[in-house]
């Protein structure tokens, strides 16, 4: 960050399941060429809704909100400490507009039925 702000990344404390360990070592990370491939797969578009179930620190879900302009993305999280350093990095990256972590359950979802346009879950299983 080259603004003289500490990298929440850099001190992160956080990070016990492998993802979010890979992450916090930047070594997590999709090659460029295959983000669009996936934003197609997964269908998201401007202005689409999307759930990020086991969201952990938020890695997809500020990939997706990197990638695709105007969407929407709602990640979903049991682990308060992975939370906590998402939504800094969510500050860090300035994706505030577009990505909010919640705590919440995978098995009582605390949304409307057909809520979302997409979901998709990347580290939760």
């Amino acid at each position: 960050m080259g603004d003289g702000q500490e990298n929440p990344l850099e001190t992160a404390t956080s990070g016990y399941f492998e993802g979010e360990r890979l992450e916090l070592l930047w070594r997590y990370a999709y090659r460029p060429e295959f983000v669009p491939l996936l934003m197609d797969y997964l269908g998201v578009q401007p202005q689409s809704q999307v759930l990020d179930i086991g969201c952990g620190t938020g890695f997809l879900s500020r990939l997706i909100a990197r990638s695709v302009g105007g969407a929407q993305v709602t990640g979903l999280d049991t682990d308060s400490a992975s939370l906590e350093l998402g939504r800094e990095l969510i500050v860090a990256e300035n994706l505030g507009a577009q990505v909010k972590l919640i705590s919440g359950s995978a098995y009582e979802l605390p949304f409307p039925d057909e809520h979302f346009d997409t979901i998709t879950s990347q580290t939760l299983l």
